[in-house]
């Protein structure tokens, strides 16, 4: 996408920039020293930025408490330094804790280490009211619309280039012809507006981010719309060369006179937000009635002035990569040398997959070196049989079925040392450059463990993160199943949501069918729980990782194809999945909440009950003594190496 070059302009100060910065933009017909001016002086405070601005977690939710002059010079000064990180800019308000603060799905994404560097600073009232009681002294509001006219008049004076991306081509348009007529000083290198589907697509990001980089601004303005702005600019804003990146949401609908803002009465009384409401009711209901008072609630419970100031931790770690060559592909290592990957694989009935599954593996080994390991729980010897033809691999036959997760503690026993292990289903495809991208995240961030994302044959993304089980999440998926994929996070296990998995974030668990898992890790953890044998083992295990204080990151760039349904259906396995949620349950959530959740559960499995398997899974889940008749690990023979 080429940057279309429009003609410049900045817009005029007056009243507006007054609110940001009064002092140095007095309100027009205010002359200096009159009574006038000097309420409005009393009323901004003090002008001179505090030292070392102090820190305050709002919600979760790291915030800097800076007078606006302080900000902006701040701001400006990172635009023009050529040696300092990237700087991404943000305002905070309720929306914003919704999307990044304690317990929501973005939490973590914008802190260190990180390729950019973050200065939030308050916007939303119910913000500035909680910094005030946190210090005992009053914030002035510094919204993204209200900085812009003060930036654009210092990037032109300190000679600064500007980019802008987001918002429509019509939009944007509009915008260059007001620079043109009224500050035509202001030095624009280019337009980008990206389609949703280039935003959401990892390669064409980058391209898009190479291509705002030839262009070459100091400060790129980026008005996608919360959160998709701090995400993008979180991923790939490093990418663009621009010293500072302003993640200002709806500034170019102000900018271009699309969208009024609120009159000073709504401003004064903190009534903005029922201004833009009366405007757009629409777009903006949901998130002021319904996720709204959700997010006060989590301002209130979540908020302390005991926080670290947040700093880069490394600057060299992040900088554009140059190509490395490739080595050629080679062969798996032994498990007597220590690789950097171990891959564990457990196998049942899956001749016709493991093939595949190892020539797409072998590819992985250009870029660090791999051992894999095959515990075989199968009753023949074809899959053994067609391991043969692949020396490089060492084939544990398990002697029986010991389910997944002996499985894995199997083939752990003898896979010796590696720098992460990489529990892998037989039936997946790895695309090229996977596992890098998981070890790469890995690295950066310290984490415990990475997860990719799973295709389906027909390329379409399967829903495969999932959150913490409980008792209000399996009245959800009881009631609604995978129907109203749409709703609320803390009514539903499976996270529907497709803009999860266009983004890297923490999460609590994936399914087992792809595990990154570092040495640190595994050896905090220990051995799988072979008490589930099958479902409901990954669950245990990332709440194990998580209990020993490592993170679990989903990486979007790590892609492979799975066929899912390996182990087959019956109604046996039917009922073995939901009683291991019970077990699961029972494990954790202590006696009362796990009775509820075995309720839940139930009236799942009641509802179901006109399907094949579920009513076997109903009567298991109110008896345990019909437990013992699922299936189990069993034991057939000694266990040896083929």
């Amino acid at each position: 996408m080429e940057p279309r070059m429009l003609p410049p302009k900045i817009l005029p100060t007056g009243d507006l920039l007054h609110r940001v910065v009064p002092h140095l933009y007095p309100r027009r017909g205010v002359t200096a020293g009159s009574p006038r001016h000097q309420r409005h002086q009393s009323v901004a405070g003090s002008a001179e930025p505090v030292a070392g601005a102090p820190w305050v977690n709002l919600g979760g939710v790291p915030v800097r408490l800076m007078e606006a002059d302080g900000a902006i010079r701040e701001i400006l000064d990172r635009a023009g330094s050529p040696d300092a990180p990237p700087l991404g800019v943000c305002s905070a308000n309720l929306d914003h804790v919704r999307h990044f603060g304690t317990g929501s799905r973005w939490m973590g994404t914008l802190d260190p280490p990180a390729p950019v560097e973050w200065l939030t600073l308050i916007d939303g009232a119910p913000l500035a009211t909680e910094a005030r009681r946190l210090t005992s002294r009053t914030w002035p509001r510094l919204a993204g619309s209200d900085l812009i006219h003060p930036l654009l008049t210092g990037a032109a004076a300190r000679g600064l280039r500007l980019g802008f991306l987001g918002g429509s081509e019509e939009t944007q348009k509009l915008i260059a012809g007001k620079f043109a007529t009224e500050r035509p000083e202001l030095n624009v290198v280019g337009w980008w507006a990206p389609a949703r589907s280039t935003l959401g697509d990892a390669a064409a990001s980058r391209k898009l981010a190479q291509e705002i980089r030839a262009a070459a601004p100091d400060v790129l303005v980026v008005g996608l719309g919360k959160p998709r702005q701090e995400l993008w600019i979180a991923e790939y804003g490093h990418l663009t060369g621009a010293k500072v990146l302003l993640a200002f949401g709806a500034v170019v609908d102000f900018l271009a006179g699309n969208v009024r803002r609120a009159p000073s009465w709504a401003s004064s009384h903190s009534l903005e937000w029922a201004w833009r409401l009366m405007l757009e009711p629409r777009r903006l209901a949901r998130r002021y009635l319904v996720e709204g008072p959700e997010a006060y609630v989590k301002l209130r419970m979540w908020s302390s002035s005991d926080i670290e100031p947040r700093t880069l931790l490394s600057t060299t770690a992040y900088a554009v990569p140059e190509p490395v060559p490739s080595r050629a592909p080679g062969p798996f290592v032994s498990v007597a040398e220590k690789a950097d990957v171990a891959v564990i694989v457990v196998t049942y009935n899956n001749a016709d997959d493991v093939g595949p599954l190892l020539a797409s593996l072998r590819k992985e080994t250009t870029d660090q070196s791999i051992k894999v390991v095959v515990a075989d729980n199968s009753p023949d010897e074809s899959t053994l049989l067609e391991l043969s033809h692949h020396p490089d691999v060492t084939a544990v036959r398990t002697g029986g079925n010991l389910g997944y997760a002996g499985g894995i503690n199997t083939a752990l026993s003898v896979a010796g040392q590696a720098g992460s292990y990489l529990v892998l289903n037989p039936d997946l495809r790895v695309e090229p450059g996977a596992v890098a991208a998981m070890l790469r995240r890995m690295k950066e961030l310290g984490a415990g463990m990475v997860v990719p994302v799973l295709l389906d044959d027909d390329g379409s993304i399967y829903p495969s993160l999932r959150r913490e089980p409980g008792v209000l999440r399996a009245l959800g998926d009881a009631a609604l199943g995978s129907h109203v994929k749409a709703r609320p996070g803390w009514l539903s296990e499976m996270d529907f949501d497709p803009e999860s998995y266009l983004h890297g974030h923490c999460v609590d668990w994936a399914t087992g069918a792809a595990l990154l898992i570092s040495a640190e890790a595994a050896d905090a953890v220990g051995a799988w729980d072979e008490q589930f044998f099958l479902y409901s083992e990954e669950t245990d295990y990332c709440h194990r990782v998580r209990d020993a204080g490592f993170s679990i990151w989903f990486e979007p760039a790590a892609r492979m194809w799975h066929e899912r349904g390996g182990s087959g259906t019956s109604p046996q396995l039917t009922a073995l999945m939901s009683v291991n949620r019970v077990r699961y349950a029972d494990k954790y959530l202590g006696r009362g909440r796990a009775l509820a959740f075995r309720g839940a559960v139930l009236a799942a499995e009641v509802a179901r009950l006109n399907k094949p398997g579920h009513r076997d899974a109903a009567l298991a889940v109110l008896s345990q003594r019909r437990w013992e008749a699922l299936p189990h690990a069993t034991r057939t023979t000694t266990a040896a190496m083929p």
